[in-house]
């Protein structure tokens, strides 16, 4: 079975180091290939002043995180050089599409699945796409605040 696991970019600091957000959804990549060692990984994530302003885009650290932990650099596909999630999925549908694979995982936050799903049938809309929503282990108080985030961007989606 042919596979592809979309990983949505999350922030990163100054230093490159992945925020807590980024590392739960690399960990559930982690958890998926275990399990599907043939599937392709294609990490998301650019440069942008909200969540990356090293000299690297955000899909190099997701990349070297998932070799640390066991990817061979075969495993990873096409880096997906995107800056938010509208763009996570316009940028990758080309890649999605000349895969074809039989299964698209896309992994992405336990409160950003919502929203992915949404722009992922305007922008994508590919069958046999499933999303993984990586538990957030994230303070209560910033879990809410990323939640009323999400109300919002969902509430402000207009697609043309």
């Amino acid at each position: 079975m042919k596979g592809l696991i979309l990983s949505l970019g999350a922030p990163n600091d100054t230093a490159g180091n992945l925020s807590p957000i980024a590392l739960d959804r690399l960990n559930a990549v982690l958890q998926i290939y275990r399990y599907n060692p043939q599937f392709l990984i294609a990490c998301t994530g650019g440069k942008g002043t909200h969540f990356n302003e090293t000299a690297q885009p955000h899909y190099h650290y997701s990349q070297c995180y998932l070799q640390a932990n066991g990817v061979p650099a075969a495993a990873l596909t096409n880096p997906v050089n995107s800056v938010n999630t509208i763009d996570d999925f316009v940028q990758a549908r080309p890649l999605i599409y000349t895969m074809a694979p039989d299964i698209l995982w896309v992994v992405t936050s336990d409160f950003h699945v919502p929203r992915a799903k949404i722009i992922q049938a305007q922008k994508v809309n590919y069958p046999g796409t499933i999303f993984w929503g990586a538990p957030s282990s994230v303070a209560s108080e910033q879990l809410q605040a990323l939640l009323a985030h999400e109300q919002k961007a969902i509430a402000g989606l207009s697609f043309h």
